[in-house]
């Protein structure tokens, strides 16, 4: 159980830098624990998750590689799921909280969409031809001293600026803002979705709130290749966003269902529909 959810959405950062220090075998089978139990996302999509050691003899004639971005570990944690209606959607949802039971046990993770080797990886959870992975995530201990390779990525990804709240969540329709019982009703649980992460820092996701329903919306990136090796990884973004605010709700006991009902709202050709949030 992940506990004091926006502590640890604030605490969790992308880590490329890791220190040699073997997680313990107590905290690896708490992960394993997590990764078995919380595999299957809203839409019904299962995620097969594995704990790949590429220091081990199993994985020893596996060239696990990642282009030099990680450095400090050979641990990861690889999720693989069906060719399958929303399946994306299920698998940013359902790897985000593995990646943030990690930050819990001061554990670090780094999503990764492209940079490492497919064909190593699927070789590595023996890939079936109906089978995709949308990213993996190297795990271990972070350490303290971040190379330059770290700061760039965060530099040319944006990571420390967000589209402020207004840019992302709205009323009735994408032109009204919420209104002030809105932001006392819902504004902590958007601004948890405010906060997660997103490939590129893309920040995808766009929220309407109509009477008790948030609608999810993806808002996708002009000229951004949404079929990058594969995946899909702006419907990843929404998983994960819808993540959070499944995580923020179920903390304070908020009733709630998810269904899919399009309210129907003129949409631009860049946006579509997702899922809602039907809150009781």
């Amino acid at each position: 159980m992940i506990k004091d959810i926006e502590k640890v959405i604030r605490l969790r950062k992308s880590i490329r830098t890791f220190t040699n220090i073997d997680i313990e075998p107590e905290k690896k089978q708490l992960i394993l624990d997590f990764m078995k139990d919380n595999s299957v996302g809203i839409f019904g999509n299962k995620v097969d998750f594995y704990w790949i050691d590429g220091s081990s003899d199993k994985f020893k004639d596996v060239k696990l590689g990642t282009y030099g971005v990680i450095s400090g570990t050979k641990c990861f944690i690889v999720g693989k799921v069906r060719d399958s209606d929303k399946n994306f959607e299920d698998f940013g949802y359902c790897m985000e909280k593995l990646v943030l039971y990690c930050a819990q046990l001061n554990i670090g993770t780094c999503w990764m969409g492209g940079t490492y080797k497919k064909t190593a990886f699927s070789t590595a959870v023996d890939l079936k031809d109906d089978e995709l992975i949308p990213a993996v995530t190297p795990i271990g201990y972070f350490g303290t001293r971040k190379r330059t390779i770290d700061k760039m990525f965060r530099h040319f990804a944006g990571s420390d600026n967000r589209k402020p709240f207004e840019e992302l969540f709205f009323s009735g329709t994408f032109l009204q803002q919420l209104s002030q019982k809105e932001k006392e009703t819902y504004g902590y649980f958007l601004e948890m979705v405010r906060l997660a992460p997103s490939a590129s820092n893309k920040q995808p996701w766009r929220v309407v709130v109509i009477e008790k329903v948030l609608h999810f919306f993806l808002k996708r990136t002009p000229n951004y290749n949404k079929t990058i090796l594969h995946s899909d990884l702006q419907r990843v973004d929404m998983g994960i966003a819808i993540s959070h605010l499944e995580l923020a709700l179920n903390e304070k006991n908020i009733s709630h269902k998810w269904i899919v009902r399009n309210p129907d709202l003129d949409l631009d050709e860049m946006t579509e529909y997702i899922a809602s949030c039907e809150i009781h």
